[in-house]
């Protein structure tokens, strides 16, 4: 059997009760108010009875089902319903059946229940009668938090229970009690029943004398005795606390979604640190691959500048005689002559002399639109500069597209012509 614990009210304000692994009860602390014994979760508190409404009543039992709907409609009659079924805190038992009737026990709890009567980590609560061990057909009588209240069973279920407004045994409160069970014998709900119980407190004498006068039931006085664990809780919670663990679920819940969201920024961001170190190391890879072929690579650059520079030499196209050949073509019969022609790998210079600036002008642009000539070079001429004579002189400069430039101290071809 495993440990529990019992929170419940007795005459001096509230007790403290543990259960070990072989089913006895220990007594634990005692407080003036249940949150100074520290109620835990897996606990159960016993609702005192004065701060809770018992009904019994006889329901058709032909569908169980009905059940909720017509206890429930029985609540708003007598004013103990919310506006809905979910917004009141009732609870309901089985106590026999006769026919086709089912003899009800109903216990509501207020929807505004004092704080000092439950407690948030608690989700396990009945009425306190339901705690005690009672005798079967017979009315229990004890004292909670200072007033003496009743508690009445059918065989060995609890059938209803109520507070008593006298404070001490005697006529009235025999009187009361007489008109309590009157009550539930016209309703068929008791019968037979002849004797009570008085459950004393530690320190507590009881004097039953005027009771036993007044004619009240035959009476027996005995200490209040340990605990019982109930058949069967409450199944429902105070709505204080079912709104707590409402709002404790969705806390809950949204640190659940927030340690989700962490975990996976964590997993980008660690993903993200893992790919930049590798990139890391594949850079420095790299750069390694790079310095070691780096002479390699210079010295196929160097190469590769001298062989270019001499693809001019070895095309037949860009050879200077060839140059010389295609521009000369171009020479009108008399009036142009040519008197500079400069070639080196990247660069052509001519230079020559017309008998007028126009001739020379023409000359220059028959150079630069020649399709022989512009297949390896790019051409620029600036006016030509008219001469005392009367002629002109002129220069044409070709610069060899993909060259690195000319070279002052490469071959001239033909300084004079």
């Amino acid at each position: 059997m495993p440990a529990a614990t019992i929170y419940r009210p007795f005459a001096g304000g509230w007790q403290k009760w543990l259960r070990d692994e072989a089913g006895a009860w220990t007594p634990g602390d005692e407080a003036m108010e249940l949150g100074e014994l520290k109620p835990s979760a897996g606990g159960l508190i016993a609702v005192p009875v004065r701060r809770a409404f018992s009904l019994s009543l006889w329901v058709p039992a032909d569908d169980p089902g009905l059940f909720r709907n017509l206890v429930f409609t029985q609540l708003e009659l007598r004013g103990l319903a919310g506006r809905t079924p979910e917004e009141t805190t009732f609870a309901w038992r089985e106590i026999t059946r006769e026919g086709n009737e089912a003899l009800l026990h109903v216990v509501v709890l207020p929807s505004n229940l004092a704080p000092r009567y439950w407690h948030g980590e608690v989700t396990d609560y009945a009425v306190s009668p339901a705690c005690l061990p009672l005798a079967a057909d017979s009315v229990s009588i004890w004292r909670e938090e200072g007033n003496w209240v009743a508690a009445v069973t059918r065989g060995p279920s609890l059938l209803h229970f109520q507070p008593l407004c006298e404070d001490h045994p005697g006529t009235s409160m025999a009187l009361e009690v007489w008109l309590m069970l009157a009550s539930l014998e016209a309703g068929r709900m008791a019968d037979g029943i002849s004797s009570a119980v008085f459950y004393s407190q530690p320190g507590e004498e009881l004097d039953l004398g005027t009771w036993q006068a007044a004619g009240g039931l035959a009476a027996q006085v005995q200490p209040l005795p340990a605990p019982v664990w109930p058949d069967k809780a409450l199944g429902c919670i105070p709505l204080p606390v079912r709104a707590m663990q409402q709002t404790k679920a969705i806390g809950a819940r949204r640190q659940r979604l927030a340690f989700a969201g962490a975990a996976v920024y964590l997993a980008i961001v660690l993903a993200l640190a893992g790919q930049t170190l590798w990139l890391h190391w594949r850079a420095r890879g790299l750069q390694a691959e790079l310095d070691r072929d780096a002479p390699t690579v210079a010295a196929t650059k160097d190469a590769m500048e001298r062989w270019d520079s001499l693809q001019a030499a070895l095309d037949p196209l860009g050879y200077p005689l060839e140059v010389l050949y295609q521009t000369a073509r171009l020479l009108p019969k008399d009036g142009v002559r040519l008197i500079l022609f400069e070639m080196n790998l990247g660069h052509v210079v001519i230079q020559g002399e017309a008998s007028t600036f126009p001739a020379a002008q023409k000359f220059q642009d028959e150079v630069k639109k020649n399709t022989e000539l512009q297949a390896y070079y790019d051409w620029t001429a600036d006016n030509p500069k008219s001469l005392q004579n009367g002629s002109a002189r002129f220069q044409i400069d070709g610069a060899r597209r993909g060259a690195a430039g000319a070279k002052e101290d490469t071959t001239n071809e033909s300084p004079h012509i």
